[in-house]
């Protein structure tokens, strides 16, 4: 009985919280139909329970984000974080091993604190509409050099762009390229850590011992005049942290100053603030210090919650592509008897722990307002929009 009425009065409360809509509109904007979309998810993180689901049901790892696919698919590209190996046949200790097929044995395929997954997740991520993906974090190494390499090769395999890790021997060229719409977008990915695990032939890319390296990639990208956009992808920050700490805000002051049009992390597992960075040039750039958790088994409120960030970025006069605005739908992940999966959280469930999550994010990121937005989110001449349709009002 008690718990019941604690229930009920949280619902009561969470009824009167505003539904939020929240996006920023830069300087930049669009006149004509010349613009791309960019939609950024945040970490990939399967876990035993996750894996069971995608191996033995006949959608797969697609029945993990099945209410939100069509929203992924939306953009011009779409973006993820893809945390830990793809690599059959291969243990812990980077050794090699029979591959047991598809099933979660916990030897091949594995969970926390060394994750590895079978490559049908490489197939189904595509087929859900993503366009490229993240392969430095600091699960990268939970199989050592042989994961390292198989991972790349799975994803080559299926045809999935990736950025932030290399074959043995390859240049250490870790962006990529993904055109659409005649433009051509880089991305760029690294990782604080590999947890410790040895990565002796540097295969993955990081973003503080190599900082020099990274930024030398982007100002290499900046200065090419085929080269659209880049967005940076950092695995960065403090785990379940819903602030960026004073490493991230500098390393995202030199990616954008380097010339980088977007700086999107992850890592925290849980999401963090926005921050828009006006440069010497006039020109802004945005940073998303964390997407939070795309799916996982994680349970507390905070890590079930997520975003789908949404960029849009048309021609601006330096003959590059610039932000024109950028908005997110928040994400729930829902936990019942019928499994796992990634939902739209625009609080019409009247689920206590959803409206919760929506709270959440709504505080990390403010409702639409005239007012200016507080200084630790906004630090530009960038205004926050009224108005602006939310994404996840979409069929």
């Amino acid at each position: 009985m008690y718990r019941s009425i604690v229930r009920l009065a949280l619902l009561l409360a969470t009824m009167f919280v505003a539904t939020p809509s929240f996006a920023i509109d830069f300087s930049n904007q669009c006149h004509n139909d010349e613009r791309v979309s960019i939609a950024a998810v945040g970490d990939l993180l399967f876990h035993r329970r996750l894996q069971v689901q995608a191996y033995t049901r006949t959608e797969g790892f697609k029945s993990l984000w099945a209410p939100v696919s069509h929203l992924l698919k939306d953009a011009d590209i779409t973006y993820a974080n893809l945390e830990g190996p793809v690599a059959p046949g291969a243990r812990s200790g980077g050794v090699a091993v029979k591959d047991p097929g598809l099933r979660y044995d916990n030897r091949v395929y594995s969970t926390y604190p060394l994750f590895n997954y079978h490559p049908r997740v490489v197939g189904d991520i595509k087929e859900s509409g993503i366009d490229i993906v993240s392969t430095a974090n600091n699960h990268a190494m939970d199989r050592g050099a042989l994961g390292a390499e198989r991972t790349i090769q799975s994803l080559q395999l299926g045809g999935m762009p990736f950025t932030g890790s290399r074959l043995e021997g390859q240049p250490r060229d870790f962006a990529r390229i993904v055109e659409t719409n005649g433009y051509r977008i880089a991305w760029l990915a690294c990782t604080y850590s590999n947890n410790g695990m040895p990565d002796y032939k540097e295969q993955i890319l990081q973003c503080y011992k190599h900082q020099d390296e990274v930024l030398e990639h982007v100002e290499r990208l900046a200065s090419d005049p085929s080269v659209d956009a880049i967005f940076v992808t950092p695995h960065w920050g403090a785990e379940y942290q819903p602030y960026p700490g004073g490493r991230q805000k500098n390393l995202a002051k030199k990616i954008l100053a380097a010339g980088a049009t977007a700086v999107i992390g992850a890592h925290p597992h849980v999401p963090q603030t926005w921050e828009v960075i006006e440069q010497e040039n006039g020109r802004s750039g945005l940073v998303i210090y964390s997407t939070g958790n795309f799916i996982s088994n994680q349970r507390t409120i905070p890590q079930r919650t997520g975003m789908i960030a949404w960029l849009e970025l048309c021609p601006s006069n330096e003959d590059k592509l610039a932000l024109a605005k950028a908005e997110y739908t928040p994400t729930w992940v829902i936990i019942d008897g019928k499994g796992l999966r990634v939902s739209n959280n625009d609080g019409s469930s009247g689920k206590v722990n959803s409206q919760a999550s929506l709270n959440h994010i709504t505080r990390l990121l403010p409702k639409n307002s005239t007012k200016k937005l507080p200084s630790y989110l906004v630090t530009s001449r960038a205004k926050v929009a009224k108005n602006l349709p939310w994404h996840y009002f979409r069929p």
